[in-house]
């Protein structure tokens, strides 16, 4: 497989990625140029609901991305200082009409309103449900966790 890295919705591998990743760096080197158009954000160290809201969206990321393709395993993430994302492994990158269906996928789970619940399970609960949903990587990351 071949790791896929997804960023706040898009893809930002490949030139095409990192062309569109430089052109936001200088639209946002202009704006706070001009002082008086500077917007000071919320960061995840000052906003614990916007830490909460990332983490939630990245899971909806990845259940979109894994009902529309059912062999993308998820690798790592969450959330990041600004925005989220997950990595996954894949056999074929994501191209841009992917993005569109995954956004729009997104869009049809979060109106469906699903509970958003936090459970706390032992370390071999956590196991044992990890190994039926066949998460490889969430073993790894499990295992790395010191209790």
């Amino acid at each position: 497989g071949r790791r896929v890295h997804v960023s706040d919705g898009r893809m930002r591998a490949g030139v095409g990625g990192l062309k569109a990743v430089a052109a936001e760096a200088r639209d946002v080197k202009k704006v706070v140029e001009d002082e008086e158009n500077v917007v000071k954000l919320p960061t995840n160290e000052n906003n614990e609901k916007l830490l909460r809201i990332r983490h939630s969206a990245a899971h909806v990321m990845a259940m979109a991305v894994q009902k529309l393709f059912p062999s993308a395993q998820v690798t790592i993430g969450p959330w990041i200082e600004n925005g989220f994302y997950y990595d996954f492994d894949m056999e074929e990158p994501f191209v841009e009409e992917d993005m569109k269906k995954i956004k729009k996928e997104m869009d049809a789970i979060i109106k469906a309103k699903l509970p958003i619940t936090r459970e706390e399970v032992t370390r071999e609960e956590a196991e044992k449900r990890i190994k039926e949903l066949g998460e490889p990587y969430k073993l790894e990351i499990l295992a790395g966790i010191k209790t």
